[in-house]
Parts: structure tokens; sequence; C-alpha cells
């Protein structure tokens, strides 16, 4: 915990620091991007305090999320599968450290090198996985895209990339400490039963005393990678490789911390659903989209039939498929 503190803040406040440059310097009010033949993308000037001021949005926005009515099928599917996990959850943890440790240091623990005293290079390709879910990862995508948005000469959907990847780090931070806190989950290296012991609500003493033996539910990196890559999917949706590799990315992580014994299986429903609703409320924010009706070719469904015959039990039958 001491690491991730020593590390996050510093990349935290150079971030906020090279974000404040874009207040003054931007003079042209929106901008607008063809995203394709139908559809553009127009973004506002971006303005500081923006990552900040809409955390209590985005927190907001995803209790709203998850007490409409046409939301609640993915409200039972996140606790439906939570739950249908649980009891398998150390089959699973046991299972894949045996096939981590078959594939090579999967089932250690992370390692890193340092640099000026802060262990930031990985040992390994477990280790490197691992830190795709880190919150020093996503603000180094901020400044990325910063870096991109001001190359760019001001690229308004590059800079507001940058300020949402801030925002959500933030947001799922507050909502994923919250339920964690609520929930008080043991993590696989500290249980000390199958599956982990629950300690609802612990005290903040007894929760900062011995973290691990509160914090698995809900994943923290599992979170914040999903908001992360949600934030760039949204934004960048021509980029077509990036949910595909982004998805295969995070199923490695999520594979990673099991058999590392960071977490079960059953820390990452809830937080797939945190970090999607917080990252899809954080990029649409800030985008307005137009869609020109005479580009749209209307789509004719079409319909294929196909006939089969079979014979069972010495009766002829007949079947038709009809695909569309």
């Amino acid at each position: 915990m001491t690491f991730k503190i020593r590390f996050l803040l510093p990349i935290l406040f150079v971030s906020l620091f090279i974000q404040a440059q874009t207040k003054d310097s931007l003079a042209v009010s929106t901008q607008t991007y063809t995203i394709n033949d139908s559809v553009s993308y127009t973004y506002p000037k971006p303005k500081f305090f923006d990552l900040i001021r809409y955390i209590p949005s985005d927190l907001a926005g995803f209790g709203k999320f998850v007490i409409q009515k046409e939301n609640l099928k993915w409200d039972a599917l996140a606790i439906g599968s939570t739950l249908a996990i649980i009891p398998y959850d150390q089959k699973i943890l046991d299972d894949s450290g045996k096939l981590g440790e078959r594939i090579g240091g999967w089932d250690e623990p992370s390692r890193y090198k340092r640099i000026l005293g802060i262990e930031v290079i990985p040992t390994s390709i477990s280790s490197g996985v691992y830190y795709f879910g880190n919150g020093n990862t996503t603000l180094l995508l901020s400044g990325f895209f910063y870096a991109v948005g001001k190359i760019g000469k001001d690229d308004y959907r590059a800079l507001n990339t940058s300020s949402e990847l801030i925002e959500v780090l933030l947001s799922v931070g507050v909502a994923t400490q919250t339920i964690k806190r609520i929930s008080g989950r043991q993590s696989p290296i500290a249980a000390t039963q199958d599956g982990g012991a629950w300690h609802p609500f612990p005290s903040i003493s007894a929760y900062g005393s011995n973290t691990p033996n509160y914090d698995a539910m809900p994943s923290g990196h599992i979170a914040t990678y999903m908001a992360t890559l949600t934030v760039i999917a949204t934004n960048y949706p021509e980029i077509k490789w990036i949910k595909p590799v982004g998805y295969t990315l995070g199923t490695a992580l999520a594979f990673n911390m099991v058999s590392g014994k960071v977490h079960w299986t059953s820390d990452y429903p809830v937080a797939i659903l945190i970090g999607y609703v917080i990252g899809k409320n954080a990029a649409n924010r800030r985008i307005t989209k137009t869609i020109n009706p005479s580009d749209i070719v209307p789509h004719k469904t079409k319909y294929k039939t196909s006939y089969n015959y079979n014979r069972l039990y010495n009766t002829n039958l007949m079947g038709m498929t009809i695909t569309f």
C-alpha cells in the first residue's frame, strides 16, 4: 500500500499540473471529429476543474444506473454471477495457481525494479500484466493523451480523454473503496478459510492496519482497468483494435490476480460494472454526437432458409432452419 501511495501521488500532481496548462491556451470553444460517414463527435474546450468537479456526478450516475428499470438486467448479471461463482472461488484459485506455475511464474507476487527509488520496471511478463490495472498506468495514459493533444495543436478529443482518465481513476477509487469497506472480504493471501472470510463494515483502524483482511471485494484493479479502457474506446470508436486488444489484456490481468492470490474470481463482476458505467458516463458527458440520416443506408433484413431430413426411430423427419 505504501508503494502505491508514494508512486501515485507524484504522477497525479504532475498530471494535474499539465492539465492546468490547457486552461488558458485554448481559444476555440468546440472541435468536431468525423467518426465515420454517418457520425461525428463534437468536443467542448476542456477545462481543468472538470476532472474534479464531475466526480460527484460520476458516483451519482452509477447509483442512478443501478436503480433504473432498464438496467436491472445488468445488475442481476453482475450480482448473480458473483453469487454463482463464490462457492467455486477456492477451486478456481487453486487451479489457476497450478496453471500459473506451469506457464512460468504467474503464481508468484509481482516484482519491479526501482528507478529513482520507485518500483516501476516489471521483472516478468506477469508483473507487467498486473501493472495494467494499476492506477499509475491510467495516469501515464492520461499524460500520453495530453501530449498527443498538445502536439496536435490543442486536439480537444485527446485533451478531454486525458482529463477523463484522471476523473475516472478518482471516481472508481471512491466507489470501490466504499464497497470494500462495506463487504470486508479477505483477500486470498490473507484468507483464513476457503473463499475468504467476510467481515462487513470493519473499523477504519482495522482496515488500515490489516488491509488484505478486508479489501478483496470488488477488485479495484479490474474496475480501474475497465474504466480506462471504456474511456479510450468510447472516444476513439473508429480504432477497431482497441476493444479486442483491451479485453484480451483485461482477461490476462484477471487471471494474473487469481493465480497470484491477489483476488477471487467473484471479485470481478461488480468491478467490471463499476468501471464500465463510470467510464462510459465520463466519456459521453463531453461528447455531442451528430448523426446524418441521409448517410445511413437502411438495413434490409435478409432471410436464408435451409431444409434438412432425418430419420429417428424409424420415423422420417423434415426440419427447416431460418437464418436472418
